[in-house]
Order: structure tokens, then C-alpha cells, then sequence
């Protein structure tokens, strides 16, 4: 099974057991596993909350594999039925073939959505307000509010009643997660004040023409290389991993990982985010465009 994986562009890890398969993908380590038995029945592990599009290509790997099985167990059979002349064998070898047609590969999803919302609408719904939301908060701040710390304050209001508001939405309203609100909420918050303070640092320092350079990163980069609707692997060698470094990606993986994977690996998402946050705050330090 690994070669024809890594033949369509998968990294392959082998496992002992199902059970260690189930537990790395748990972590986040993977994103799912198929195993055979010694009889030959095909499994499927999936989780779709880390990537429906990767659930999709593996289910469908998994019934390639089955169609294969049966093409040339079919084969065999029927050419030892063509030799055969005891009926009784005969009928044992169509009893054969007939299971052997009815055979399937099994799926097994270790980490759904909820059925709420199974078509995942919220998740993808959330990754444009944390971009475009932030952009335009951050350029409001900067426009109405007078004075370098109250700049600084609305920022940090802003980032808090955003995140707790943007995932009430998203589980609540909308059903997406079922993980632990305040949890989340707090990646929704610091992915709002990454994005915030990103913003508001550009503009202290450019002027009017750091907005064009905040809305190149988060909105017409960030947002498509999130990998939101796919998963960062699955974009463009390097696109991927480009995006996981941008706000929106960042805290698209931070929240999907708090929500449904109880908060593995939230690492590398959680030390991009604080970057932009420190960067964000360094540059509104030193800007000039705001009076205290």
C-alpha cells in the first residue's frame, strides 16, 4: 500500500497496529491510515475535521485498492471455475465470487465534524472574517481612534470581543465545532490581535501604503493559502507552507486543532501568530503616525 500512496504525492508512515494509526491521527501527526488484514479486507481511517478533501482522496484510494482486489480475485476464480467440473465446487467457487463482489472497503472516521454542520460551511465561513475582519478593524482603529494607548487598547478589545463573537457564531449559530468555546475562543482572539496588531504596526510606521501591503499578505495570499478548503499539503509545493506562516492560515490550523483535536499541535501555529503580534506591537512602537 505505501508505494502507490507516495506514487500520488502521499507521505507515508508505516504503523504495528490500527490502533497506533488511530492515535497519530488524533495528534495531528497524520491525517489518516488504510490497513489490510491477513485476509485481505481494505480500512479505511479518516478524519474529515482535519481535511475533508484528504478524507475524499484517501476513501477513494481505499476503493481503488477493493476494485483491484476484486478485478483480479474475479479473474482467478472464474478461471478456476472454467476448469472445474463438480458442481458442488463449483457452487462453492460462485458463493466465493459473489462475496468477493459484494466486498467494500471500510470506512472509519476517527474525527468528524459535528452533524450539525457535517458540510464544514462554518470553518470555511471563519477564515475571511479573521483576515478581512482584522484588516478593517485595525484600519478603523487607526482612522477614529486619537493616541498611540488607546490605539493599543481598542486593538486588544477589538481582538476579544471578535473571537468570542466569531466562534459563538461558529458553534452556536452555525454548529461547526463542539470543542470547548473559551478555549477556542482564545485562538480566535490572538488571530485577530496577530492581524490587528500586523495592521495597525504597518500603518504607524507606511502610512496609507502599508494597506496595501496588509491586504496583499491576509486577504489575497493569506486567505487562499490558508489551505481552509483543502489542507497547506495539498496546495502548491511551497504555497502550503507559505500560507501556514501567514495570519489567516495560522489561525485556521489553531482553531481547527483546539476544537477538534483537544489542542495537538497548536505549536507552530501559536509561535506565527505571537510573531505577528510581536512584530505588530514593535512596529507601532516605533511608528510616527499616531500622538500620544
Amino acid at each position: 500500500m505505501a508505494k502507490p500512496l507516495r506514487n500520488k504525492g502521499f507521505k507515508v508512515s508505516e504503523y504495528a497496529t490500527a490502533g497506533q494509526a488511530k492515535a497519530q491521527i488524533n495528534k495531528r501527526d497524520i491525517y489518516g491510515a488504510i490497513s489490510l488484514d491477513a485476509s485481505g479486507n481494505l480500512t479505511v481511517y479518516e478524519a474529515t475535521a482535519a481535511s475533508a478533501a484528504v478524507s475524499q482522496a484517501l476513501t477513494q484510494i481505499g476503493n481503488s485498492v477493493v476494485t483491484q482486489q476484486k478485478a483480479i480475485g474475479s479473474a482467478q476464480i472464474n478461471q478456476i471455475i472454467a476448469k472445474a467440473n463438480d458442481v458442488n465446487t463449483i457452487k462453492v467457487l460462485n458463493q466465493k465470487l459473489a462475496q468477493l463482489n459484494a466486498k467494500t472497503a471500510k470506512i472509519v472516521e476517527v474525527r468528524a465534524f459535528p452533524k450539525a454542520d457535517s458540510k464544514r460551511t462554518g470553518l470555511a465561513a471563519g477564515a475571511l472574517p479573521i483576515a478581512l475582519g482584522g484588516w478593517i478593524g485595525a484600519v478603523a482603529i487607526a482612522n477614529m481612534v486619537k493616541g498611540k494607548r488607546q490605539k493599543f487598547a481598542a486593538v486588544i478589545n477589538f481582538a476579544v470581543i471578535g473571537g468570542l463573537g466569531l466562534v459563538a457564531v461558529i458553534q452556536y449559530g452555525i454548529g461547526t465545532f463542539d470543542g470547548n468555546y473559551f478555549l477556542t475562543s482564545l485562538g480566535a482572539m490572538l488571530g485577530i490581535a496577530a492581524t490587528g496588531f500586523f495592521v495597525l504596526g504597518i500603518l504607524e510606521v507606511l502610512g496609507n501604503p502599508g494597506l496595501g501591503i496588509a491586504a496583499v499578505l491576509l486577504i489575497l495570499l493569506g486567505n487562499p493559502l490558508s489551505g481552509l478548503a483543502s489542507a497547506p499539503e495539498m496546495l502548491p509545493t511551497g504555497w502550503g507552507a507559505l500560507g501556514q506562516l501567514l495570519p489567516p492560515g495560522a489561525t485556521s490550523t489553531l482553531l481547527r486543532n483546539i476544537a477538534f483535536f483537544n489542542g495537538h499541535a497548536i505549536a507552530y501555529p501559536l509561535t506565527v501568530l505571537l510573531a505577528y503580534v510581536v512584530i505588530g506591537m514593535l512596529l507601532f512602537k516605533i511608528g510616527k503616525k499616531s500622538k500620544v
